[in-house]
């Protein structure tokens, strides 16, 4: 960007306006985008607003029309698995339907991008306003119901449409007036127009991003907000962007009297205060972790004290633990925790948690003896034992060795295969990592030879691990 603009600097007027006439001229696109920057054929806000709501009404007619027209019978012949693996029909039908939906989506997707390319802001913002109603108000014909909620899967797919949309805006250059108008009209749509039914959550974050593109837009946007209070919490981040160019002074305290309304206010205004505000952090923290505990627990984490509030950051550091699993959040943890909370912690952790976490905490907590006895209860599948003993097969080779060996004279007496050969090879590999098993483990190989000596398949095994002599 330096290199950039010490060329700028450096130019001549005509030498910026020939290079200009030879982007243009390269670009339809670009030569759109300059005729509506520059054209200025708005018409009065009523009237255009009008027209507005009335262009999304026959993009909802005309989308809704589209949708229920969709043949949702399951096409086997032109289906292709997404990955390698045996399907059953169920899947095929639910996959191929699902294939027919996303492609009409992305034809969607494929104009609308086209028209941002283009400039047109304003008929964009009505075709997605039509597409959103058409979405919820279509009656889809889905006889197996692999959509599930056709509703819910069609919103999801105008989600994913948002992002490619946010792309595209980013590297388009549009008309400020435009903009804020086209935002106005949107606004007054969901307010009171053909949209007053619907959300507002995918719309908030396009114009959110129109106004961080084109910050000339964002007075004339927070004077009607301002004037409309309504509008402030039907599109809080379009509001708080507004905000930010316009009055940036008042962006805290209108974040905070919106964030327990929508997610990315509150991870936006928490991300702010965890460097510029602590207290504020704090404060808030406490407040939205109730709302928006999954979403937010990483940043509420990331960002408090330990030693601010001792029994706030247990809480949220415990919630973190459950969900997620993770060593250094138990360690933090556990520096917050009195001996008795810590062992009832890691309790709660054996009876709710899958071994790998509760060994992992055990290994921390140098708790040997604990991790014997839960090798000596666990009864799940064989080949987990080595990882469970992994910690104490030298500090306890002949004790992990009798817990192993009727394990495995057991499955072997109920189980016959390859695959459960392989588990007993592989864990009598792991009882020699101690040199003091090397007697019983190869007294327990001869065994087993001579009990199943007509079971070949497990001598292979036991000789690809290395345990016989070729």
């Amino acid at each position: 960007m330096e290199k950039y603009t010490k060329i700028l600097s450096s130019l001549t007027s005509d030498q910026k306006i020939d290079f200009l006439e030879k982007v243009l001229l390269s670009s339809k696109d670009l030569q759109s985008q300059f005729v509506k920057y520059f054209t200025n054929d708005l018409k009065e806000k009523i009237s255009l607003a009008f027209n507005f709501n009335d262009k999304v009404k026959e993009m909802a007619s005309e989308y809704q029309e589209t949708l229920e027209a969709m043949d949702l019978e399951p096409d086997y012949d032109r289906y292709h698995h997404r990955h390698d693996r045996y399907y059953e029909e169920w899947e095929m039908g639910q996959e191929a339907v699902e294939e027919v939906v996303d492609e009409l989506f992305d034809i969607i997707k494929a104009d609308l991008i086209i028209q941002i390319s283009q400039g047109n802001i304003e008929l964009v913002m009505a075709q997605l306003t039509g597409l959103l109603i058409a979405c919820y108000e279509s009656e889809i014909e889905d006889e197996y119901d692999n959509l599930g909620d056709p509703q819910d899967y069609f919103v999801n797919c105008l989600q994913e449409i948002e992002k490619d949309l946010e792309v595209e805006i980013n590297r388009t250059i549009l008309n400020s007036k435009a903009i804020s108008e086209t935002i106005i009209n949107t606004m007054l749509c969901f307010k009171s127009g053909e949209a007053n039914q619907f959300s507002t959550k995918i719309h908030d974050l396009i114009m959110t991003c129109l106004l961080n593109n084109n910050t000339e837009s964002c007075a004339d946007v927070y004077a009607v907000c301002k004037q409309n209070i309504e509008y402030t919490q039907l599109f809080p981040n379009t509001y708080l962007q507004a905000t930010h160019f316009a009055n940036a002074e008042t962006w805290v305290s209108e974040a905070e009297k919106l964030c327990s309304l929508d997610i990315k206010v509150a991870s936006d205004l928490l991300v702010y205060q965890q460097d510029e505000d602590k207290i504020g952090f704090h404060k808030n923290a406490k407040t939205l972790f109730l709302i928006f505990n999954n979403q937010l627990v990483n940043i509420i984490a990331n960002g408090m004290n330990d030693e601010y509030d001792i029994e706030f950051s247990k809480k949220v550091l415990s919630y973190k633990i459950n969900a997620q699993k993770k060593i250094d959040d138990y360690k933090r943890l556990a520096c917050l925790l009195s001996t008795n909370e810590k062992l009832d912690f890691i309790n709660s952790i054996k009876n709710n948690f899958s071994h790998k976490f509760y060994i992992e905490i055990l290994e921390t907590e140098n708790m040997h003896s604990e991790i014997l006895d839960y090798s000596k209860i666990y009864n799940g599948n064989l080949s987990n034992l080595a990882s469970i003993m992994h910690s104490i097969i030298n500090k306890y080779p002949s004790e992990c060795f009798l817990i192993v060996k009727p394990k495995i004279l057991s499955l072997l007496e109920n189980n016959m295969g390859r695959n459960y050969y392989h588990e007993v090879a592989v864990l009598i590999r792991f009882l020699l990592s101690s040199t003091s098993n090397t007697i019983a483990v190869n007294d327990l190989i001869e065994e087993l030879c001579r009990i199943y000596s007509r079971r070949p398949a497990l001598r292979d095994e036991l000789r690809q691990q290395g345990l016989l002599k070729k």
